[in-house]
């Protein structure tokens, strides 16, 4: 997944996810977890209510904990890495 303005996200990089600070740990597209989160890189796990996390990127927000961005979307925002 890439940011709106093209650069790829990473995982580690501080974001603005929806105005929630925050840090990508997981990126499922790639298979890259930030230490710690391993776990989550269960491709074929399903989870609670449907759906398995096999796309997109995970962010772990101070607001709202983890939340799931399984697509592109112009509400996360790069601070810096």
């Amino acid at each position: 997944m890439n940011y709106a303005t093209g650069r790829a996200i990473k995982i580690g990089d501080r974001v603005l996810a929806d105005g929630m600070a925050g840090v990508v740990v997981c990126d499922f597209d790639h298979r890259e977890f930030l230490d710690g989160h391993e776990s989550w890189g269960m491709p074929e796990a399903e989870m609670i209510g449907g759906g398995k996390l096999n796309s997109g990127v995970m962010i772990d927000t101070v607001e709202a904990g983890l939340v799931h961005y399984p697509e592109m979307t112009e509400g996360i925002v790069f601070i810096d890495s």
